[in-house]
């Protein structure tokens, strides 16, 4: 027993470390396309400011682009669990809180987050990359649809519904990204939700 919990303990630490050095690349891409654009900074200007090699830089992004773009880690065991078990709202309102507890947990683990927004309003190559990022997202998103509402993971309504949702979080990023100064992301993804929501509300019958 005491093997197995220094062998997880061990493995903890180790995905600490990576998650430190990804987070270190990533600010570090930020801070130089900021100051210079994109263009004109190299991977291995990036490389030597995160204090690593070229190899290492690929082994976590594949591209310069990649790496401006902060780590955004699951929303949290708890946050997660909330999601699949509380039947008190509908699915569409739970999505709406999971994608909140995601942003605030990527805000608050990575240094760049906050100072991207002022990065990628001027970076059309990055903007390419996040939406290319949130695409990747829907198929994870329809798989957790697909446990809370107890169909199966391929359903056409698990996967209708983690479209629509990304589509409304496109439109709270794309929003967020225009915004001068920068608002809080998750103040725009509840606000894109409660659009959505209020938009197709059932009419009342008339007599």
């Amino acid at each position: 027993m005491g093997d197995s919990t220094s062998i997880a303990a061990g493995a903890d630490r180790a995905e600490d470390r990576r998650r430190d050095l990804r987070g270190a690349i990533s600010a570090a891409a930020v801070d130089l396309v900021i100051e210079r654009g994109l263009d004109a900074v190299t991977v291995d200007e990036i490389a030597r400011a995160a204090n690593v090699s070229r190899r290492t830089f690929f082994n976590y992004f594949p591209s310069k682009a990649a790496a401006c773009i902060p780590d955004t880690p699951p929303a949290g065991r708890d946050a997660v669990r909330e999601f699949l078990t509380d039947r008190s709202v509908s699915t569409m309102t739970a999505l709406s809180r999971l994608m909140w507890h995601q942003v605030s947990n990527a805000r608050r683990q990575s240094r760049a987050f906050d100072r991207f927004h002022d990065m990628w309003r001027r970076e059309a190559s990055v903007r390419t990359q996040v939406y290319e990022i949130l695409a990747c997202n829907e198929k994870e998103l329809a798989a957790l649809v697909a446990r809370r509402e107890g169909r199966e993971p391929d359903s056409v309504e698990a996967a209708t519904v983690a479209a629509a949702s990304i589509a409304i979080l496109r439109i709270a990023v794309e929003r967020w990204r225009t915004d001068e100064p920068g608002s809080l992301l998750e103040y725009r993804i509840r606000e894109s939700f409660d659009a959505i929501r209020g938009s197709v509300t059932e009419p009342t019958d008339v007599a």
